[in-house]
């Protein structure tokens, strides 16, 4: 076993006690004061975790085991943190933060070319509809900020998004828009993704005569991009320091400056900024960020859960779950250390809705299901704002109502024993109050915006990009690669060659059979 294998292994043993949450809050007066933290338009509490100061003693200890403050500062300083492609990870030098001069004159370039092309194309009038081409990471965090940036700035042009290689995905897109009208903006970063590539061909295609004045590429890959038809002047950079599923601060998020306006994704870019700084400065028992991991791993590696869920009390950040499964999945879905050797548990599966839709769903497993975790269902994350946007003061009185009450249900439960005193009439009540008992005891945190913004849902998505690099540290696994997405594209481009010659190829007989089907 290694060093951290061991220390593993120590906060597994530290978690084998029961913990009631409810009771945590009798025994700890200060819990709230103690578990409660915020930076900016963004708070959280953790006080509804089956967490207490022992456990988190043994965590900040793990955190400091595993050189998570080295980490930390080389991730800053723009060292080669992604190891097994030797490159460094800079999403913040996009916000403004770490890098090299080099780094951050670049972006200053790519900012101000970003701006002037936005200002002048809503300035100018022509172009009424804007069509996002990308998928995962080019398209996830682009769709996800555009719904949410709704709630409190004005869109100026229709903005809507092919991503799925189904030819769905690009008629509905393009259905009823007049070419003319209609910009389209390709993101890819290497400008050979199969999706993207085909959405981009079709688009192309319908614009007709429009198609090579009424593109626009995202790349860090000019010649693909010239190649496919984009004039060089039309082409906007990112750079291999910019991961995908982190690239929407980048030129990636070029068509919401678009239809939201320069100054709105500054703002966005200065909420992200704002987390950055408080990730880099701040120690790691007061460290927002750094809470998040260690409360996820004292769940996943302490307690055992297999799943996390992220429920969103707010329809205009619906696709944060989504986004969230590329964000933590693809970076920590790993089971290779950076040294090549077996790991132990890491990232949980990452699922949720946006809610109150999930409580007509789900949320019956969530309250009475049970779980590979030590008190059943699953951990949640909550996401509430608490500005209403909508104009509905009924609506968003009840949809907060609904949010805080799923926490203390899951926290509180319901005993038999007052099921039993409600339920006592039945005859049938030795099945029935089983049934209708809640065990509670179930964790969650909550996470509350003062306002859906774009400070703060740059804050928002910041939190959880470092979250995720926290985690990766105490794992001992590269949160910036992405290998395990490879192997299936190489053979779907096989079979596709195959099927388009009719031949069925060297596969198992599954395969063939399915493929003979076509």
């Amino acid at each position: 076993m290694t060093n951290r294998d061991i220390l593993l292994a120590k906060l597994k043993a530290e978690a084998d006690r029961d913990i009631n949450i409810r009771a945590l809050f009798a025994a700890e007066p200060d819990r709230l004061s103690r578990f409660v933290m915020r930076e900016g338009p963004l708070r959280a509490d953790f006080s509804k975790q089956a967490l207490d100061k022992q456990g988190l003693d043994a965590l900040l200890d793990l955190a400091a085991k595993c050189d998570l403050e080295e980490w930390r500062a080389k991730l800053f300083a723009g060292e080669r943190v992604n190891t097994s492609e030797d490159r460094a990870v800079l999403h913040m030098a996009l916000r403004g933060v770490g890098g090299t001069a080099e780094n951050q004159k670049e972006v200053a370039e790519m900012r101000a070319h970003m701006a002037a092309y936005a200002n002048a194309v809503r300035e100018d009038g022509k172009f009424k509809n804007i069509v996002h081409i990308g998928i995962g990471g080019s398209d996830l965090g682009p769709r996800l900020v555009a719904d949410a940036l709704e709630a409190a700035a004005e869109q100026s042009l229709t903005l809507r998004f092919a991503e799925n290689v189904d030819g769905a995905s690009v008629n509905d897109a393009i259905k009823g828009l007049d070419p003319a009208e209609t910009l389209a903006v390709v993101v890819s970063k290497s400008f050979g993704t199969q999706e993207t590539k085909m959405n981009g061909e079709s688009v192309r295609d319908w614009l007709g005569e429009f198609g090579s004045k009424n593109m626009i590429a995202v790349t860090a890959n000019r010649d693909r991009a010239e190649n496919f038809g984009i004039a060089a002047e039309n082409i906007f950079d990112f750079w291999d320091w910019v991961g995908g599923r982190y690239s929407v601060w980048s030129a990636v998020g070029l068509s919401l400056q678009i239809a939201y306006g320069a100054d709105v994704f500054a703002e966005f870019l200065d909420g992200a900024k704002a987390m950055d700084l408080h990730f880099r400065d701040q120690p790691l028992q007061e460290n927002l960020p750094v809470m998040m991991a260690l409360v996820s791993v004292w769940n996943r590696n302490g307690l055992g859960y297999g799943s996390q869920a992220v429920i969103p009390y707010a329809r205009r950040l619906r696709k944060f779950s989504a986004f969230l499964q590329q964000l933590e999945m693809e970076s920590n879905g790993k089971s290779a250390t950076r040294e090549g050797k077996a790991t132990g548990l890491t990232c949980p599966v990452i699922w949720g809705d946006e809610g109150t839709n999930g409580q007509h769903a789900f949320f019956q497993w969530l309250h009475q299901g049970p779980s590979e975790g030590r008190y059943g269902g699953a951990p949640v994350d909550f996401v509430a704002v608490l500005k209403d946007h909508e104009d509905r003061p009924a609506h968003h009185a009840a949809l907060l109502a609904n949010c805080f009450a799923q926490s203390e249900a899951l926290m509180l439960g319901k005993d038999e024993a007052v099921v039993r005193a409600e339920n006592a009439e039945r005859a049938d009540i030795d099945a029935l109050a089983p049934q209708k008992t809640f065990p509670g005891n179930r964790p969650s945190t909550t996470l509350t915006l003062d306002e859906l913004s774009p400070t703060a849902l740059g804050h928002l998505i910041a939190l959880y990009e470092h979250k995720v690099f926290v985690q990766g540290v105490i794992w001992n696994v590269n949160s910036f690669d992405q290998w395990g997405v490879e192997l299936g594209k190489v053979l779907a481009n096989t079979i596709l060659d195959e099927m388009g010659a009719g031949e069925t190829g060297d596969h198992d007989p599954s395969t063939t059979a399915l493929m003979g089907m076509v």
